[in-house]
């Protein structure tokens, strides 16, 4: 498990897990990756309490919180007959069908600006949850494990009151949720005269996003880069499900030169902290988010974070995990790896002080090295016996996709 750590680290590029086996750092031969893989035992709970501790010094926060990002990504398997839970993986109706898994990752973000995460929890979406479910249940275990004030931001996918109603719970962890524009929340309802029969209201006036409403209670305009942004905030609001999580809702646009809107639509986002931080942060935070996306990117592209075809879950669930601990080792050493520029690099280029993941990659076999693995030496073991004479191994089981809504089910089970 170390040697393919190791391997994963320097490959930059992944096309199948037994392809590491051919990087100097893999001391085994190619069969011993997939019985890794297979048989290797990782202790969660060790690993989940030990990432937060060895966050790297100097990680930027934003107005004394940490900023963590969550989102989910899909790995396909198209073909894969024998792999158990696999679903449908469209996000919209304009989507073709695609089938396979996906995972929910939750990431520490480390300096604004950067591409740089530091993933703290992975885990599978079955096919019995849902995104935001799982979501759910990273945070609150994030909350549990360290109690320091931060924010969760996420894109609109994670509007829903499943994962809204936890910040109504905790007591350091706030969440700044992207909004459809089509969405509807409440005011507060005004107070029930004295004496008058039934329950008091739960929703006041109807606060809708996309058309004409009250005027701002707060609004700022400031230079991000070359970009004018203008954000204004209403207070006191809340959604029809969470009639008492309270929030913020703040309305984010990029103007041209002459003060008009630069986008069709605004970027609307719900605040669920206090209301003394300025928009401009809460501008900042939440396009703070794309660096998860940037991380994915890396991932799949150098990392082979798809590249994992075996037809067991342990597998494809460690794959990830190991995906995610190689990554940490080049966010760890950055700061010591003596990059090795290309001879076409302009000087200029040279002299930046923060590397990106892919140049820390380059240079990282020999840091590696000089560091040494922890693994011990191979130990020859001879020739293998092989199969018994007249062995047959019996055919695997295959398992149908799953479809969680019975409309998707019959147009799929209807198509030739």
């Amino acid at each position: 498990m170390f040697d393919l750590i190791d391997a994963l680290t320097v490959a930059g590029q992944v096309n199948s897990p037994v392809s590491l086996s051919e990087q100097k750092p893999f001391q085994r031969k190619f069969c011993s990756v997939y019985d890794g893989l297979e048989n290797g035992e990782m202790d969660m709970d060790e690993i989940l309490s030990l990432l937060p501790a060895c966050m790297p010094e100097g990680s930027e926060t934003m107005v004394g919180y940490k900023v963590y990002a969550v989102d989910a990504t899909a790995n396909e398997h198209e073909q894969a007959e024998t792999l158990p839970d696999r679903s449908v993986l469209k996000s919209s109706k304009k989507e073709p069908m695609r089938y396979g898994h996906k995972y929910s990752w939750l990431v520490r973000l480390i300096h604004f600006g950067g591409s740089w995460a530091a993933p703290v929890d992975i885990e599978r979406i079955d096919t019995e949850a849902t995104d935001t479910k799982v979501a759910a249940v990273q945070v609150q275990e994030l909350d549990v494990r360290n109690p320091e004030e931060k924010v969760i931001v996420a894109d609109s996918r994670y509007e829903d009151h499943h994962f809204l109603g936890i910040f109504e719970h905790l007591k350091h962890t706030f969440g700044l949720i992207r909004l459809h524009s089509n969405r509807v929340l409440y005011e507060e309802p005004q107070e029930k005269p004295k004496g008058s029969r039934g329950a008091p209201r739960k929703h006041g006036k109807p606060f809708k996003l996309n058309s004409g409403h009250r005027a701002e209670d707060r609004s700022e305009t400031f230079q991000l880069g070359k970009q004018t942004v203008r954000v204004r905030a209403w207070y006191k609001l809340h959604f029809k499900k969470l009639a008492t999580l309270i929030g913020t809702l703040v309305q984010v646009e990029f103007l041209k030169e002459d003060g008009t809107p630069r986008y069709k639509r605004p970027m609307w986002l719900f605040w669920t902290g206090p209301q003394s931080i300025s928009l401009s942060d809460l501008c900042r935070m939440y396009l703070w988010r794309f660096a998860i996306e940037h991380m994915f990117r890396f991932l799949k592209q150098h990392m082979g974070l798809n590249s994992n075809r075996s037809p067991s879950l342990v597998s494809a669930q460690q794959w990830m995990w190991l995906c995610a601990l190689a990554y940490w080792q080049l966010l760890l050493m950055r700061d010591a790896v003596q990059e090795d520029y290309p001879a076409w690099y302009p000087r200029s280029r040279q002299q930046r002080a923060k590397l990106t993941p892919y140049q820390v990659q380059r240079s990282a076999l020999a840091f590696l090295l000089e560091l040494g693995t922890p693994a011990s030496t191979p130990r020859p073991a001879g020739k293998g016996k092989g199969r018994p004479m007249n062995y047959c191994p019996p055919p695997r089981v295959r398992y149908p996709v799953v479809f969680k809504s019975k409309k998707t089910q019959v147009s799929a089970s209807a198509s030739p």
